[in-house]
């Protein structure tokens, strides 16, 4: 069998996997002396402890064989020829490469030491994560160790580094965005922080960044994530990875995460919960659809995108679907590159929408348009799917991390929803930002009764993790909310007022997952013992549907009169009337805005 050359961009390597063996090398110093530089032979050979021999190709080295040597001093390669031989998995970096190499020079000293005991020299480690599991998925599972049950899914090409805090039962445990996981030895590597790249936060011209190691030559991202924070000064590396306790000293973070407390936190009695990371999609934003427009055209220039113009379709559809059109817009900016992408230029999907890691472009689902996009990701991917508190994805309206909110479910990067509610913090929000008083439920969420009323004795709408209808819902962790007020009942119990993630049916004693989101409606009530508030803000939900006008519940003929005596000034609209007859969302009431009422009533195209 004549086998063919593989081209590459740097050196192909094997996956070894050493599991209580290590290969015996047969190896001439003939051989070994042709491993030279530019001109090594084609392939390597490699001959296990059965005699078996396998071959890994290094072709166009270009000038540095540095790893090529190593490799070659580690596994003991031998060069030669022979064409007849079994080709091996393979690698598509140097990066991934050294990646294997530092692996096994971990575990190379002894055959017989556990995971544990090789890892007992590393004090205050950093975990590396590969980009792809040792199995061949292009991402890797955990354990999940912070709500045990609730396993996840993450990957090294979005962040490579997590706190190393031990070893259990031959699993490496580690800390990233705010969850505790336990991977398999064989997907990660444990290295000292000392000689390791680490991601962390810092403080310029008035914002807090974070700066994330992705692993390639020392390359690091960096992405603003909020204002300034008190306790932060510029200058000064502050190291966290869970976004909410910053630590100065990398060894004292460890002993923290080991031990469940945030002691020797710089914030230990205030964290820090980033207000568009954790604010629920169960929201409007102050936005009008013109602002978003100019943050869309701020960004990409003169540059085609399909994110162009957009802004009355974000408004529109967070109107129809309760879903936050500022929130969509960061979620579609991250995915999409600014509707530059080849998915977005070629399928108009600004969300990535099927766009799995092993197939991104061909399982990416296509639109007729950029604005179907929209509607398709308001309607169906939030409203009716991550916000359905019975649906296996659910797990808070917020876009979160790999601790709970749509990140949990929507991506691999373990950054996602960090990344997206990012670009919030570059362009002028104004008053839109902290608006909302939010709040944490605390704890896993496994039993947690959410009440039609502020009463013990009202009914029961629904049990955060008990099943409802036959069905069980996922078991949330940390949970983010809205709250909207603050009641005492009769014998001086204080609840909260929260704003529900799932529409609710006519008599508000179920959830309704497929039916149409109504503000004023759809919100329950909540003992305030179990809730931590996080931001104190100043708006209270909109208590009307777009176009409502009159606010008599629905939007017909009577609504599109009255906008239309505004526009003819026979009686002009003043108040919240003025704001429902809005309906695009553009900061004036026009023509515009009656013509979607009007084919909202003949069903030509609908608002809800």
């Amino acid at each position: 069998m004549k086998l063919k050359k593989i081209s590459f961009i740097g050196l192909l390597t094997v996956t070894l996997s050493i599991t209580g063996t290590i290969l015996n090398i047969k190896a001439t110093d003939e051989n070994k002396s042709q491993i030279h530089g530019p001109e090594v032979t084609d392939y390597f050979t490699i001959i296990d402890e059965n005699g078996a021999s396998k071959i890994v190709y290094f072709d166009d080295i270009e000038n540095d064989d540095s790893i090529a040597k190593e490799m070659a001093t580690e596994y003991n390669l031998v060069a030669g020829k022979g064409d007849d031989k079994e080709v091996v998995a393979t690698y598509d970096s140097k990066e991934d490469a050294q990646q294997a190499l530092n692996k096994r020079k971990y575990l190379r000293s002894s055959t017989t030491y556990s995971v544990e005991e090789k890892n007992k020299a590393v004090t205050y480690g950093v975990v590396y994560l590969n980009a792809k599991s040792y199995d061949g998925e292009s991402y890797l599972t955990y354990d999940n160790v912070s709500n045990p049950g609730y396993d996840g899914y993450t990957t090294g090409s979005y962040a490579k580094d997590a706190a190393y805090l031990g070893t259990f039962n031959g699993k490496v445990r580690a800390m990233q965005a705010g969850v505790i996981m336990d991977f398999d030895s064989r997907d990660v590597t444990v290295i000292d922080y000392s000689a390791a790249n680490i991601s962390y936060y810092y403080v310029s011209d008035g914002y807090l960044y974070h700066r994330f190691y992705y692993g390639s030559s020392n390359k690091y991202n960096t992405y603003r994530v909020g204002y300034k924070l008190s306790y932060l000064s510029a200058g000064k590396k502050y190291y966290s990875y869970d976004g909410h306790y910053f630590y100065t000293s990398y060894p004292n973070m460890i002993k923290d995460y080991q031990n469940g407390v945030h002691t020797n936190a710089v914030n230990k009695s205030d964290p820090y919960y980033n207000y568009y990371q954790y604010l629920s999609h169960r929201t409007t934003t102050s936005l009008s659809a013109g602002q978003i427009n100019s943050i869309v055209n701020d960004h990409v220039g003169s540059s085609s995108s399909k994110m162009k113009n957009m802004g009355s379709y974000f408004i529109q559809y967070q109107n129809a679907y309760g879903v936050n059109g500022l929130l969509m817009l960061g979620v579609s900016g991250n995915e999409s590159a600014w509707g530059t992408s080849d998915i977005a230029k070629d399928k108009n999907n600004l969300f990535g929408h099927g766009a799995v890691d092993s197939n991104p472009y061909y399982g990416a689902h296509g639109y007729a348009t950029a604005s179907d996009s929209i509607k398709y990701h308001a309607e169906k991917f939030i409203s009716n799917g991550y916000l359905d508190n019975e649906d296996w994805r659910y797990n808070g309206g917020y876009l979160g991390d790999k601790a709970g909110g749509i990140n949990v479910r929507y991506a691999s990067d373990p950054y996602w929803g960090e990344k997206a509610a990012s670009v919030n913090y570059y362009y002028g929000v104004g008053n839109d930002y902290g608006r909302y008083t939010m709040g944490i439920i605390n704890g896993v969420q496994k039993s947690y009764k959410l009440y039609k009323e502020a009463s013990y004795s009202s009914p029961v709408i629904h049990t955060l993790g008990q099943k409802t209808n036959g069905v069980t819902s996922p078991r949330t962790y940390n949970l983010a909310v809205v709250i909207l007020d603050t009641v005492t009942d009769s014998a001086g119990n204080r609840w909260y007022k929260i704003q529900s993630d799932t529409a609710l049916n006519s008599s508000r004693t179920d959830t309704n997952w497929d039916g149409i989101y109504n503000f004023s409606k759809d919100y329950y009530f909540i003992p305030t013992s179990n809730v931590t508030v996080i931001n104190q803000g100043n708006v209270k939900v909109p208590s009307y549907y777009t176009g409502d006008v009159n606010g008599d519940g629905k939007v017909s003929s009577l609504d599109y009169i009255q906008i239309k005596n505004h526009i003819m000034k026979t009686k002009v609209l003043s108040g919240d009337a003025l704001l429902r007859a809005d309906v695009n969302g553009d900061g004036k009431v026009s023509s515009l805005d009656y013509i979607k009422i009007k084919n909202h009533i003949m069903g030509t195209n609908r608002l809800f």
